[in-house]
């Protein structure tokens, strides 16, 4: 029995190394072989270096004639042999990934990836993490704040045409507040001009919102994002580019976000089962015209849908420090009302300057009410590190910012710099609190108008890794009030303004 034992372990331990040296003679073999191919062209080069002069020197008397056609024969039968090896290469590195399975690559850019060989998938994990920090003045409505904004992870699948995506977000801050998926979607890529996509995505509305929230030029979105409703939703969407530079999206959802349980209405009655609708069309100018390092992006979106009964016509509405609620109303619709939204974006960038501007209006038609919500911005940037918005600017949206020369301490690279500044004010002037119950009333204490200045800088230390600094003034358009805590007894204050600081670490691959 011992030595049948023996000869098992022996047996077993021989299966790998036996597959080591066949694989080792491939190698050497494949080594030799592509030795004598450099061997053989070095001399075909000198051959046909030296055909090339005697016919440039001879004017081809009778008895040379011979002589360079049987160089040119010779020639011919040299490439015959380099074929022949180079087909004996492919066929030993062939029957090689048959043996041991095809190699695996990893590499990381915009995200750890990892891909077959032979091209049949690609496997790409990533993630972010955004650390906030906040102070206000006054400090009675928002307290100074470290706080998680963002913390995902997620990977994405690509099979040929086909291509899937799965995120979840940790922080909290999203799905109504609770831990859960923001992305969770199946694409099918075919046609570039007709990409499908279903599951659970964020539809794109506007400029600002279709971009990556880890690009934005400030630290939080303009108070427009508030006119947009959740940032993730479940449906189809069909995208693509048609034309190059000409972009669209159209999506059919659920319009309520996630963690939800109805649709956009009361699923119990079919009058209120509607979807919201969205299409947009943007387009680069500038790429129509070859214009170098410029950006001139124009276009706009439209989206209609239902608002269900009992519901309120928007969230919260945070200042852009995200401090205090200015906005909210007290109570919802009693009935369901229609809602549409459409907006118009602009974004021109040349070199290192880009200007962005948009202006976005929602509004409620309901019995015997019609009420509008409006907000716009505008923003100026400058990268004074020299870098240009054009390099970022990819599929109708403005992207990753790649540093000239990345940070390195104690080297010559620190990143990319970039300062900018955005105005932007919001409007509800039809949403006042001496509405009619049931048609959108505002809340007590709150203030339907007001308007912010943001003054930023971005500080690029890599294309993954970011320093954010923003100042933030809101001026209400009306006085505000609110309760707090002070020594014990509650008091009311009132506030015509909030000032606040913020500050951001980001990483994301």
């Amino acid at each position: 029995m011992k030595k049948v034992s023996i000869l098992v372990s022996l047996a077993w331990l021989g299966m790998p190394t036996s597959q080591a040296w066949a694989d080792a003679e491939t190698d050497a073999r494949i080594a030799q072989l592509q030795h004598m191919l450099e061997v053989q062209q070095t001399q075909m080069q000198q051959m046909a270096d030296a055909l090339k002069l005697l016919q440039a020197r001879l004017e081809k008397p009778a008895e040379t004639r011979g002589v360079a056609s049987d160089d040119k024969q010779v020639l011919r039968d040299q490439q015959w042999k380099m074929d022949a090896m180079a087909d004996e290469i492919k066929a030993l590195q062939s029957a090689r990934g048959k043996s041991s399975g095809q190699p695996v690559y990893a590499n990381f850019k915009n995200g750890l990836s990892f891909e077959d060989g032979s091209g049949a998938w690609k496997l790409g994990l990533n993630g972010r993490v955004q650390a906030d920090y906040r102070s206000f003045s006054p400090d009675i409505a928002a307290a100074d704040t470290f706080n998680i904004r963002r913390a995902r992870l997620g990977a994405n699948v690509a099979m040929k045409d086909f291509a899937a995506r799965l995120e979840a977000e940790y922080s909290g801050t999203a799905n109504n507040g609770s831990v859960g998926l923001t992305y969770a979607h199946v694409d099918y890529l075919h046609f570039n001009g007709f990409k499908l996509r279903a599951g659970q995505f964020k539809p794109f509305y506007g400029l600002e919102r279709a971009m990556n929230a880890n690009f934005t030029d400030f630290q939080e979105r303009a108070g427009t994002d508030y006119l947009l409703g959740a940032t993730f939703d479940r449906g189809v969407m069909v995208f693509g580019e048609p034309v190059p530079g000409l972009f669209y999206n159209a999506s059919w959802t659920d319009g309520k976000g996630v963690n939800t349980a109805t649709a956009n209405g009361d699923e119990t009655d079919a009058k209120y089962d509607n979807k919201d609708a969205l299409v947009r069309v943007v387009g680069n100018i500038a790429q129509f015209a070859d214009w170098k390092d410029s950006v001139l992006h124009i276009g706009s979106f439209y989206a209609r849908g239902q608002q269900e009964p009992g519901s309120v016509p928007t969230l919260n509405v945070l200042t852009e420090g995200r401090g205090y609620t200015v906005f909210s109303t007290s109570e919802g619709f009693t009935r369901a009302v229609d809602r549409t939204r459409e907006g118009y974006e602009l974004g021109l960038a040349h070199g290192p300057v880009k200007l962005q501007a948009e202006h976005i209006r929602e509004n409620f038609d309901g019995t015997g009410f019609d009420r509008d919500l409006t907000a716009w911005y505008a923003s100026l940037n400058w990268l004074v590190s020299g870098e240009t918005f054009a390099s970022t600017y990819k599929d109708g949206m403005f992207g990753r910012l790649r540093p000239k020369q990345d940070f390195v301490w104690g080297g010559e690279g620190w990143g990319a710099l970039q300062l900018g500044a955005r105005y932007s004010k919001f409007d509800g002037g039809d949403f006042v609190s001496t509405n009619a119950t049931g048609t959108g009333k505002l809340a007590s204490g709150r203030s339907n108008a007001f308007d912010a200045w943001t003054i930023g800088a971005n500080w690029v230390l890599t294309p993954y890794v970011r320093v954010i600094a923003n100042y933030v003034h809101t001026h209400f358009d009306t006085p505000v009030t609110t309760s707090a805590t002070v020594s014990g007894s509650s008091k009311t204050y009132t506030l015509d303004h909030e000032d606040a600081v913020t500050m951001r670490a980001q990483f994301d691959f």
